[in-house]
Order: C-alpha cells, then structure tokens, then sequence
C-alpha cells in the first residue's frame, strides 16, 4: 500500500468506525445505568443491567484496537513518523488516553463502570474537536524534525490526557455534590465538605460506600419500592424516597435537560468556529449536545462526591509530574533550536500557567485540606488554561510555536 493508501485508511478508522464504536460503547453505558436494574436477593446491592454494561464494554475495547490501528496506519501514511505532530493528532491521541485509562484503571481496576460513560462522552469531544482540524498525513515541519519530538510531545500528550480525565471528574463532583446537598438540606442534616456523605453521623454507608440517608441503623435493606408521589415537590426531597431516587431527582431539578442541551450546542459552536462546512458544523454540534442530554440520564448513578473529589485528587497528583517534564523537555528542545531554553514565546508562557493552576492545586490540598466544590472549580480552570494553551496559542496568537 501507498502512502496515500495508509492515509485513506487511518481516516476511515478515525471516523467513522473508531467514533461509532465508542458513541455505541457510551450510549450502551448510559442504558445500563440509568434505565435497567438486574432483580437482587435480600441482603445483595441493586447491579445496573450486565448485559447493557458487558456491551459497553465490549464496545469500547473494539474502539480502542481501532482507534490504536488508526495512529499506526497515520504514522504509516505519513512516512513512519511518530503520528502526534499536529494539533489533530495529538487530540486523537489525547482521546485514545482518555478511553484506554477509563478501561484499564476506572472500570477494571477501580470498579468504577459509572464514570465510563462519561470518560468516553470527553473522548468524543476531543475527537470531534480534532476533525474541525484535521490534516492529511504528511511529513512535519522541518523543526519538528527532531528526537524531542518524542520526548517532549510523548509527555505532553500523556498529561493532557491524565488532565482531561479529572476535568470530567470535576465536573462529575460538582453535580454529584450539588444533588447531595439538596438531599441533606430537605433532610435537615448539617454540615458538608464534599457532600451528603459526610453530612452527619446518622449517614449510614451501604457496603459498597453509598450512603444510605436517614435509614434505620437496624434496616439492611432501604426502601425498595417507588414513592407514591413525586420524591421532588416544590424543592424539597421526600424523606422516605430511596435515597438513588432522591439524588437523582435532585440533579434532574437542578438541571433542565433542554438548557443542558443548548449550553452545550453552543459550547461546541465556540469549539468549531473555524468550519466552514455548515452541514457538518450543524451535525456535529446538535449530536455533541445530544449526547449530554444523554448524559443527564446518567447522573443519578455516579458515585458519591467524596468518591469523585478523591478521584479527582489522585489522577490530577498522577499527571502533574508528568507535565512538569514535559515542561522542561520543551525548555531543553528550545535551547537547540532557537538557542534559549525560554524565552516568553505565548505557548511557553500559557504552559507555565498551566503548570502553576495545578501546582497551586495539589498545594492547596496538601497544606490546607481543600476540598470539595472550591477544589474542583480551582481545577476546572487550571484545566480551561491548558485548553487556552492548546487552542487559542495555536490557532489565534502568532508565536514561535505557530507551525503547531
């Protein structure tokens, strides 16, 4: 096969077949914990539907060899290169991270299946953002001709990466703990640092770490059957509903499906600004915001906020090093290049940025326990400033590093 030939095909395993295969793996995710229950005996936990999750699974591994045979054939295509030399690639590989990490750490390791979904509905974004600036393969730009390309790029790719899972972590807790707060307010209960689960005293935890609520401390078992009214009734949440039920009512009356929709429309709008094709932008964009919809269906079953800040914690602590080298990898290609190992070129300077939000993060929380909402809000935009870097460097302020 041609040159040509290896290009064709990387773009074919790009989209549509990697991307049909994880929006299948994500709705299919979505199905088996927001719609089915499996029966359970007295005494067992209530399982989303299996089958539902054992498709999503299966799915999403199916997507990763994909999306794995898309970048060897890209590097093929473009004379056997490593294939992460421009923005488009380097997206790509960001998702397949995304997908991959969610697979091996999250649902196999952690046992963590609910936050899959969502991990994969972050690939998606990602994947749709590379299309809008996609490339043909081809030779790099003879800068970039370098062995620090691997080192450097390699490490960067890899944080942001780690980076884009706790984004969808922070997200996922401040929902999570705004619904667990509702539910502790119309319950009475005073106090919370990461949410509900914290509340009080007479928060009982299931054996797998949810809390039950106000339950008798002499009942196994929680409420089995549905309310006879709604559990969410002019802002307050009925004391005896089950307590799944009460958090997810209490997300869903805090957030309207159809303003989700639009705020995510146009988030994808902003995104995509550079397409011109207007069929593909309008397509892309009402099934990114369709897909959140989806998404909305999912929220009442993630796990605890507690779960998720500590998450959040970890991965973040995880990737920090990584983009700390990265950084410095690129000061060392600098000085062989351009003859500096800095200089304030606009992607050094917003790198560094980005490199002080997440220090000042991890600080925080080392030195004065900072948790909950405010930590995750201060990570949500130390994440917004590596989007900055990555997007608005490249694509709209001219620089040393324009060629990106």
């Amino acid at each position: 096969m041609t040159q040509a030939d290896w290009g064709e095909l990387s773009r074919i395993l790009f989209w549509p077949t990697t991307m049909l295969l994880y929006l299948g793996a994500m709705l299919a995710s979505m199905y088996a914990h927001a719609f089915t229950r499996v029966a359970r005996e007295d005494g067992d936990t209530p399982v989303a539907g299996r089958r539902g999750q054992a498709l999503a699974t299966t799915l999403a591994a199916v997507g990763v060899l994909a999306h794995l045979a898309h970048l060897v054939t890209r590097s093929l295509g473009s004379g056997g290169r490593v294939p992460w030399g421009n923005m488009f690639e380097y997206s790509s590989v960001i998702a397949f991270i995304v997908v991959a990490a969610g697979l091996v750490i999250f649902q196999w390791r952690l046992r963590k299946p609910q936050v899959m979904s969502m991990l994969l509905l972050g690939a998606l974004l990602t994947m749709g953002a590379a299309l809008l600036v996609y490339t043909e393969p081809g030779p790099l730009q003879p800068i970039l001709n370098s062995h620090w390309l691997k080192i450097h790029v390699t490490a960067i790719v890899l944080a942001a990466g780690v980076f884009t899972v706790a984004f969808v972590f922070n997200g996922l807790h401040l929902l999570r703990d705004t619904a667990e707060r509702r539910v502790a307010a119309s319950r009475q209960m005073a106090g919370s640092t990461v949410g509900a689960a914290s509340a009080s005293d007479l928060v009982e935890q299931r054996p797998d770490g949810r809390p039950r609520g106000l339950a008798d401390p002499d009942q196994d078992e929680f409420t089995e059957g549905v309310p006879q009214r709604d559990a969410v009734e002019d802002g307050r949440i009925d004391d005896g509903a089950d307590d799944d039920r009460a958090y997810g009512l209490a997300l869903r009356a805090t957030i309207n499906p159809w303003m989700l929709f639009a705020g995510s429309w146009l988030a994808a709008a902003t995104m995509s600004w550079v397409w011109l094709d207007i069929t593909r932008f309008l397509t892309v964009n009402t099934v990114f915001a369709g897909a959140a919809v989806m998404a909305w269906w999912l929220l009442p079953n993630l796990p605890t906020a507690a779960t998720l800040d500590a998450l959040t914690y970890r991965t973040i602590a995880f990737g920090f090093p990584i983009w700390t080298f990265a950084v410095m990898a690129g000061a060392v290609w600098a000085e062989q290049s351009w003859g500096r190992y800095w200089g304030w070129d606009p992607k050094e300077t917003s790198a560094f940025l980005t490199w002080v939000g997440y220090a000042a993060y991890l600080h925080a929380r080392a030195t004065r326990g900072f948790k909950g909402r405010t930590a995750s809000i201060f990570g949500l935009g130390a994440y917004w400033i590596m989007l900055f870097t990555y997007y608005a460097v490249n694509l709209v302020i001219v620089g040393l590093h324009s060629y990106a």
